[in-house]
């Protein structure tokens, strides 16, 4: 009976000294998954500064872009060097523009796949930003603007609606006149109009 007590007490040993293998390896995979995971987030973190660098610049070539519309815009007093500023923005806008738009969609194609969802956040906006202000300035929003009113409709002055305050452009031809309200001239800028049987053209 004595040997059997003492080859249980050694199965008991035997099984003790394998559960502490066993949980010193569980404790080693688990310590290696977490820094594996913590090396992920952190690479994937580090792919948030690119995609937010992107995101910046491609707001920059919207505002670029945008410049010409933000001075030349009515309703606004318009100093010459802003206004030679935007001019000179607005003739040579289209080549740096297009470049930015493709160097920006590029680089964050070449980022998306490596990225996570919170660069991806930025780098789809980044690409959609700089497209649109690459094709904003193909566009000439003045024509739209500040179109000709070709025939323009008159009431009487007391059935006019103009406040006291109101500024208007008078002319007046034989006898006749007119009145033009400067709130109106300010978004159309012309007027093709007849005045005593005559042609002309009211400008503001």
């Amino acid at each position: 009976m004595p040997p059997r007590k003492e080859l249980h007490h050694k199965d008991e040993f035997d099984l003790s000294k394998s559960m502490e293998k066993t949980s010193a390896g569980t404790g080693i995979e688990c310590e290696s998954m977490t820094v594996a995971t913590a090396a992920r987030t952190t690479r994937r973190s580090h792919k948030i500064i690119p995609a937010l660098c992107l995101f910046l610049a491609s707001l920059a070539g919207l505002a670029f872009a945008a410049y010409p519309m933000y001075v030349i815009r009515p309703f606004r007093a318009q100093e010459p060097a802003a206004l030679g500023r935007a001019l000179w923005v607005l003739l040579h806008n289209k080549p740096p523009s297009l470049i930015l738009a493709c160097v920006i969609t590029a680089l964050a194609l070449l980022l998306w796949r490596r990225s996570g969802w919170m660069a991806k956040l930025l780098l789809a906006p980044a690409m959609g930003i700089a497209i649109l202000a690459a094709a904003s300035t193909w566009i000439n929003p003045f024509e739209h603007m500040f179109h000709p009113l070709g025939e323009p409709k008159y009431l009487a002055a007391d059935r006019a609606g103009i406040d006291p305050n109101d500024m208007v452009i008078a002319v007046t031809l034989g006898g006749e006149s007119r009145a033009y309200p400067i709130r109106e001239m300010g978004y159309h800028h012309i007027v093709n109009d007849r005045l005593h049987g005559l042609p002309m053209v009211v400008t503001y």
